[in-house]
C-alpha cells in the first residue's frame, strides 16, 4: 500500500545518511565533513532532499539533525565480533558522562558505562560484542556534561522487519 511504500523509502533514505554521517565522525581526523546538497525539493517529485516542495520534513531530516549534532555516541563498523561505540565530539569542550546500549527487540542492556570524550575528535569508548549473523536495533543513549542524547544503530545484514523496525521507532522515539 502507498502509506507502506512512502514509510518504508523515508527509512531507507535516513538510514543512509545516518550511516555516511556517522561513518564520517567516527573516522575523525581522517574524515571531517560532508557537503550537502539538494536538502528542499525545489518541486513536488521524489528525490534525497530531505524537506519535501511543501515544506514537510521527512523522516531524514530527524536523523540527519541527531547525527550531525556537536556531541554524538554512535557505532562503527563490525570488526572481529565486536561493534566500536564512539563519543563523536566536534566541539572544544571535553564531555563527560555514562551511556547505555539497548537491544530493542528484548530491551536487554547490553553496554553500559561512563564515558570521557576527547575534544574535536572521535574516540572509542566501548567495544559490543557482536555476532555477524545477529540482525538488532540497537538503541544508545547517553548522559553527558547535564544533557541527554540517544542514536540508534542497525546491526546486522538486511533486510531488516519494517515492522519490527516501526516498532522500535515508535517505542522508543528515534524520530
Amino acid at each position: 500500500d502507498p502509506e507502506t511504500y512512502i514509510f518504508a523509502s523515508q527509512v531507507s533514505q535516513a538510514e543512509a545518511k545516518k550511516f555516511f554521517i556517522e561513518r564520517m565522525r567516527v573516522k575523525r581526523p581522517y574524515t571531517t565533513g560532508i557537503i550537502w546538497w539538494n536538502m528542499l525539493d525545489g518541486w513536488p517529485q521524489t528525490s534525497d532532499a530531505i524537506v519535501d516542495y511543501y515544506f514537510e520534513k521527512k523522516l531524514a531530516y530527524a536523523y540527519v539533525k541527531r547525527s550531525q549534532a556537536p556531541f554524538i555516541l554512535a557505532c562503527g563498523e563490525l570488526s572481529n565480533w565486536n561493534l566500536p561505540l564512539y563519543a563523536s565530539n566536534d566541539s572544544l569542550t571535553e564531555y563527560t558522562g555514562t551511556y547505555k546500549v539497548t537491544d530493542t527487540d528484548t530491551g536487554c542492556v547490553i553496554a553500559e558505562g561512563e564515558f570521557t570524550s576527547c575534544i574535536n575528535g572521535a574516540k572509542v569508548i566501548a567495544q559490543i560484542p557482536v555476532y555477524y549473523s545477529e540482525q538488532k536495533i540497537l538503541l544508545i543513549e547517553w548522559e553527558a556534561n547535564g544533557e541527554k542524547g540517544k542514536n540508534h544503530y542497525l546491526c546486522g545484514y538486511p533486510p531488516f522487519s519494517l515492522e519490527k523496525y516501526k516498532e522500535a521507532v515508535e517505542k522508543y522515539e528515534l524520530t
